[in-house]
């Protein structure tokens, strides 16, 4: 709501061409329930005079519409504006007291918002000369005889303070009359109207600023993070250049040749040794059931030859010594890790390197210039653990694959000033998004619902 605050109201009469202006000059400031100025607007007024008391009758009503200056300011003149009842004219002042009334209306209509009322506490004088006669002193009169005193009368009533004559000349000192009663105490008189609001005071002097405050407490620790996403593994950094090599040593000194020895005698012819005894007769191999046997030897000391068996499992031998791996023997599981070379996967087109994939059909491809990444969206949710507490929850996505990027985002609301729950991802198996979610904040126990996009 706006207020009014009345800089100055000022009642004059103005003579122009020896003739009274029918006009009062009126100002006021006018300001919001923020006490902010009201500036550059135009604002709607209603200026009633009401005779003998706050609530007696209007003896004249006027509106105006008036525009404030930058400073919130508005000038009227009271009886210029269009008439609603009476006639400025014709009011008299020196028949009684009288308020003004002003009712106002910041949008500048006619829904008069603000009221106050004071009394005009100075009758405007030119207007009230207006209607006295000529302002010309006629001549001094002589002086009567002294009368008789008369009997002292009763105190009258108050007459209205009439307008000050010209000073006459000093008169002969009467004689002294009997001295009145007292008269009684007159009754207190009304509260007068509250005055109007006054001007804005200057803005006073910024002060000095103040000691700087002491350091506040260290903050108790937060609780420990989650465990951040594992980071891809960076590329092989390239292979650092050859070092130079090393200088020749210098060649050690030729060492002196050593005497030659002397040449030692042949020695006698030995005696034939005797003839040893017949060894046992051997076992010998045995003979095989069918082509492509082999003999191995037994389990135990002597470890002699075994009879023949055939090769069986995941590889077998013919009669001609080929070896022959049988098929679907060669699982995942017996390949070595990195093992596999790309020489090594035969494909029916195209060529290996690091701009074209491998397809299905066996093919060497390179990815086609357009956009082709797609998003495969799907949505879950899960009643948040308490705070404090981990949970997690799966959220379906046709055609996730192990090692696809992922992103999840919350789709509730929570309540402001709240902390949301700290939440990470990643695609567990086949077309399954994990979300493992911490709660940081409030939010315990309440329905939360996650979307997941895997971009393929």
């Amino acid at each position: 709501m706006k207020k009014l605050s009345i800089l100055a109201a000022s009642f004059a009469s103005a003579l122009m061409f020896s003739q009274v202006q029918d006009a009062m000059s009126y100002q006021a400031i006018i300001r919001n329930s923020s006490n902010q100025l009201v500036s550059n607007q135009t604002v709607g007024m209603k200026f009633s005079i009401l005779k003998g008391s706050t609530t007696g009758t209007v003896v004249y009503s006027e509106t105006q519409t008036q525009s404030t200056n930058i400073n919130g300011l508005v000038t009227v003149k009271i009886g210029a504006g269009t008439l609603v009842s009476g006639s400025y004219s014709t009011i008299n002042w020196g028949a009684d007291i009288y308020f003004l009334k002003i009712e106002t209306d910041p949008t500048g209509s006619n829904n008069y918002t603000i009221t106050g009322i004071s009394q005009l506490l100075s009758v405007p004088y030119a207007l009230y000369a207006k209607t006295s006669g000529s302002s010309t002193p006629g001549p001094q009169g002589a002086t009567g005889a002294q009368g008789i005193q008369g009997i002292t009368g009763a105190t009258g009533a108050q007459g209205l303070a009439g307008a000050t004559g010209v000073t006459g000349p000093q008169g002969m000192q009467g004689i002294q009359g009997v001295t009145g009663a007292t008269g009684a105490q007159g009754l207190a008189g009304a509260t007068g109207v509250t005055g109007p609001q006054g001007l804005q005071g200057i803005q006073g002097i910024t002060g000095a600023i103040g000691a700087q405050g002491l350091a506040g407490a260290t903050g108790v620790t937060g609780a420990q993070g989650l465990q951040g996403i594992q980071g891809v593994t960076g590329a092989t950094g390239a292979v650092g250049a050859q070092g130079l090599a090393g200088a020749t040593g210098v060649t050690g000194a030729q060492g002196l040749q050593g005497i030659q020895g002397i040449t030692g005698a042949t020695g006698a012819q030995g005696v034939a040794g005797a003839q040893g005894p017949q060894g046992n007769a051997g076992n010998g191999f045995s003979n095989g059931t069918a082509g492509g046997q082999i003999i191995l030897t037994n389990s135990t000391a002597p470890f002699s030859p075994g009879t023949p068996v055939s090769m069986t499992g995941d590889a077998t031998i013919n009669a001609t010594g080929v070896v022959t791996v049988g098929s679907n023997k060669i699982t995942t599981s017996k390949i070595a890790d990195a093992s596999v070379t790309m020489a090594k996967i035969a494909t029916t087109s195209g060529t290996a390197g690091s701009s074209t994939y491998l397809r299905g059909d066996g093919t060497w491809s390179t990815p086609s210039s357009g956009s082709s990444i797609q998003l495969l969206t799907g949505t879950n949710t899960i009643t948040l653990p308490a705070s404090g507490s981990l949970a997690s929850l799966t959220i379906t996505v046709a055609g996730a694959a192990v090692g696809d990027a992922v992103i999840v985002n919350p789709i509730s609301n929570i309540s402001i000033g709240d902390y949301p729950p700290v939440y990470t991802s990643k695609v567990t198996s086949a077309n399954t998004v994990t979300v493992y979610i911490y709660d940081t904040g409030s939010n315990g126990g309440s329905s939360f619902s996650f979307k997941a996009t895997v971009i393929k």
